[in-house]
């Protein structure tokens, strides 16, 4: 488990949509450099999480710390210049576009966004290619990619953006075990080489939360039901039994 500094935190975050509660004062700090994964039952608040954290929603209580800023007020934009950067589960590319071009979009719009050249973000986004396996595709039309192609694509532009924390939504959902280890496998190394914390949003995929996760949060009926390592965690009782469909204790 990560033991870098802390680079975001959500306090006592509450949201709201009409009579529903779908986040119940949720606590969640994201250390520099460690790979986390929130799981939980459909309905459970996580991705209400995620768009609180990158600014899609605004928390009715709470707010929102990047590296020590309140952040809760500031749009999506603002939090991707800052290094929040988020990939999508149905991947989201400028059809039209090549690889290349999608990918030096995603470097000129995010941590680096008017300090670099549309030539220094091209080259940017050919070295990142290359680290996601689709060297062989940068040409190509980004519409006209596999469904792993484009996850791959989407990582790809997200880790162009050069993020401090990365929100993964769902990235290997629907994905057979040999195309998700090599997206989570390409994940792994990007962490690792630029020191990324990541936050990977995962629905039913087991296997992946306990192979590749070094902290795992739990939510329930919208708060933090269990939180630490995946060994742990997947054995809990209360996580046992709220993926059998029971109450939490």
């Amino acid at each position: 488990m990560s033991s870098g500094r802390e680079v975001l935190r959500v306090e006592n975050v509450t949201k709201r949509f009409g009579g529903i509660v779908a986040l119940d004062k949720v606590n969640l700090s994201i250390r520099e450099g460690e790979m986390m994964s929130i799981i939980g039952p459909n309905g459970s608040g996580k991705t209400t999480l995620f768009n609180v954290i990158n600014g899609v929603l605004k928390p009715d209580e709470g707010r929102v710390v990047f590296e020590g800023r309140d952040v809760t007020e500031l749009p999506p934009y603002k939090r991707a210049a800052m290094g929040i950067a988020r990939t999508f589960q149905i991947p989201k590319p400028w059809p039209n576009l090549s690889v290349r071009e999608n990918v030096a979009i995603g470097a000129l719009f995010g941590r680096l966004q008017g300090k670099i050249t549309v030539k220094e973000a091209i080259a940017m986004a050919d070295e990142i290619i290359e680290m996601v396996g689709l060297s062989e595709k940068a040409e190509a039309e980004a519409g006209k990619l596999t469904v792993p192609e484009k996850k791959l694509l989407e990582l790809a532009r997200a880790i162009a953006m050069k993020p401090k924390v990365l929100l993964l939504d769902e990235v290997v959902a629907g994905m057979s075990p040999r195309d998700a280890d090599k997206v989570m496998e390409t994940v792994v190394r990007v962490k690792r080489e630029y020191g990324i914390a990541v936050v990977s949003l995962v629905e039913h995929v087991m296997r992946v939360v306990a192979r590749y996760a070094e902290r795992v949060v739990v939510m329930h009926q919208g708060r933090v039901l269990v939180e630490g390592p995946p060994g742990e965690v997947l054995r809990h009782p209360k996580v046992v039994e709220v993926y059998l469909g029971g109450e939490a204790i």
